[in-house]
């Protein structure tokens, strides 16, 4: 009986560490494109048209914050 309740639980367990992993992973690339897209908006070497459609896709993914700061302040001067 114990030893039953042990592998079902080292199951459980286990599944679950799979389960986290594969969020981790996802959560982790989206973070990873979202510091790229950043690194391109703030490129000023890039002119600003080519960068736009990697700020449309920043502002999709939810990105906020600094960068969004940094391209609306350049676009006033």
């Amino acid at each position: 009986m114990l030893e039953t309740v042990g592998i079902m639980l080292g199951i459980g367990l286990g599944l679950f560490g799979s389960l986290f992993s594969v969020i981790q992973f996802l959560s982790q690339k989206k973070k990873d494109r979202l510091f790229f897209l950043a690194q391109i908006i703030i490129d000023k070497t890039i002119p600003r048209e080519s960068r736009q459609p990697f700020y449309d896709e920043y502002i999709a993914l939810g990105g906020n914050g600094t960068f969004i700061k940094f391209w609306l302040r350049e676009n006033k001067k």
